[in-house]
């Protein structure tokens, strides 16, 4: 009786063991779970951002370059006023050519500055991109140590309680012998 109560209570340890072990691995898979939603939510806004920051630096692109080729329209109006000895037309010209070179270079300096932002996220999505696959990883790995703990404990539920670990390959044949030697009953 007392052997058996004590099988009981080494069951009943174990299995509250189990339970234990299940409900941290719950947990800790739960929590990268939650991690993983979170970086996953952050790299969709990244995403978007440098979308908006490509269109937005394409806007810039767009406005320097119209600017550009409208100062040399006027620039080729200036020399050709200047050619006709048209004085006043010629300075009209480089008057309006002189206003349009700052919004040009603003428009430079912009698109130049929306692509060192749109490389700053590209590089952030990479990292955010690498631990992605990280706490993926993490969780497979945190899913297989669980299956194969409980393949492992319903290996060991199969065993007898007084074999707590499975049998040497030795053990079966120097049993045979002993059958043999003792004159027990022959293997066919």
């Amino acid at each position: 009786m007392a052997g058996l109560l004590g099988q009981w209570l080494a069951r009943l340890g174990e299995d509250a063991a189990g339970v234990s072990d299940a409900l941290f691995g719950d947990r800790v898979e739960r929590q990268l779970d939650q991690d993983i939603r979170g970086i996953d939510d952050t790299l969709h806004r990244v995403r978007a951002e440098i979308a908006s920051t490509k269109a937005s630096r394409i806007v810039a692109r767009q406005r320097e370059q119209e600017l550009r080729t409208r100062i040399a329209e006027l620039t080729t109006q200036a020399e050709q006023a200047l050619r006709a000895r048209k004085r006043t037309q010629a300075r009209e010209a480089a008057e309006r050519i002189v206003a349009l070179q700052d919004p040009c270079d603003e428009a430079h300096a912009q698109a130049r500055s929306l692509l060192d932002r749109e490389a700053g996220l590209a590089h952030v999505l990479e990292q955010g991109e690498y631990q992605l696959r990280r706490l993926k990883h993490q969780v497979d790995i945190l899913r297989a140590s669980a299956s194969l703990q409980q393949a492992q404990a319903s290996v060991a539920r199969r065993q007898s309680t007084e074999t707590p670990h499975p049998e040497p390959a030795m053990a079966p044949a120097r049993r045979a012998r002993q059958r043999k030697a003792a004159g027990g009953p022959e293997s066919r």
